[in-house]
């Protein structure tokens, strides 16, 4: 059976979330605690079982010239016993089902392995979200960056929309701050580079990595090797070089590529 999720319902979800994606640096935690919404979820039981889960996040996406409703498919997961009984296919099936009720015009999703690209071409998604990941080393001095702050939501907003493709995922201000707080609370945070009172470049950093960026030039590299303590790491941005998501269109399309990414990925 496939139903909506309720309340009653949050700790069997947060049960099997656990045995699919185990966690040990405290994303699970601050998920549940800041972004989940059990009424994004669909599920799938076998006689009172949880078997099989999704989240419909509802997002815009910039197509064409116009934000176009569209879900971002995220958590799809299935017990490992009850693996290849169709649940999956089934839940995505009536994801599809909403999305047509509601207006949307697509359903994305970012596969969390290469080979499952394959497993959801056959329910219409095709790779269609690219980003360029490329390493950078230490060694110079650079221009040093600050710690950015909810005061400079803004800003980071108005550089996105500036540098980032046509066809890109929309982001509100509620999005920013959001994101900002998880990256503070989990790892290395987010650092910026001003032009005068300008954010030019901005930088959303784990540990050793880079998820985002947009506005680095090479001296802002070697500032930000400095100042995250590292000798180098792998630097996320726009680009052609790798496809991280799909798309499903339920009409016909207006892009051939774009850009999602800091999707809880």
């Amino acid at each position: 059976m496939i139903r909506r999720a309720q309340p009653q319902d949050v700790p069997r979800i947060r049960q099997l979330w656990e045995a699919c994606f185990p966690d040990e640096g405290g994303f699970n935690d601050y998920f549940f605690a800041h972004f989940f919404d059990c009424g994004t979820v669909l599920l799938s039981e076998e006689q009172g079982t949880l078997c099989a889960m999704v989240q419909m996040l509802p997002y815009r996406l910039l197509t064409g010239g116009t934000e176009r409703d569209i879900t971002y498919i995220y958590g799809a997961c299935t017990d490992p016993a009850h693996r290849r009984k169709g649940h999956m296919a089934r839940l995505l099936e009536a994801s599809f089902a909403f999305d047509r009720e509601q207006g949307r015009v697509a359903s994305s999703l970012i596969p969390a392995e290469p080979w499952l690209f394959d497993f959801y071409r056959p329910f219409g998604y095709e790779p269609f979200f690219y980003t360029e990941k490329r390493e950078i080393v230490r060694t110079a001095d650079g221009e040093a960056p600050r710690r950015l702050t909810q005061d400079d939501v803004p800003q980071m907003a108005a550089l996105y929309d500036r540098l980032a493709p046509d066809c890109r995922m929309m982001r509100d201000k509620a999005y920013w701050r959001a994101q900002l707080a998880m990256f503070d609370a989990l790892d290395a945070g987010v650092f910026g580079w001003f032009a005068g009172e300008t954010l030019a470049a901005y930088a959303f950093c784990w540990t050793d990595t880079v998820q985002e960026a947009f506005g680095l030039t090479p001296v802002r590299e070697q500032g930000l090797l400095a100042a995250l303590g590292l000798q180098q790491c792998t630097v996320t941005g726009c680009g052609a070089q790798t496809a991280l998501g799909c798309i499903k269109w339920y009409e016909m399309r207006e892009e051939s590529r774009g850009y999602m990414n800091l999707m809880l990925n």
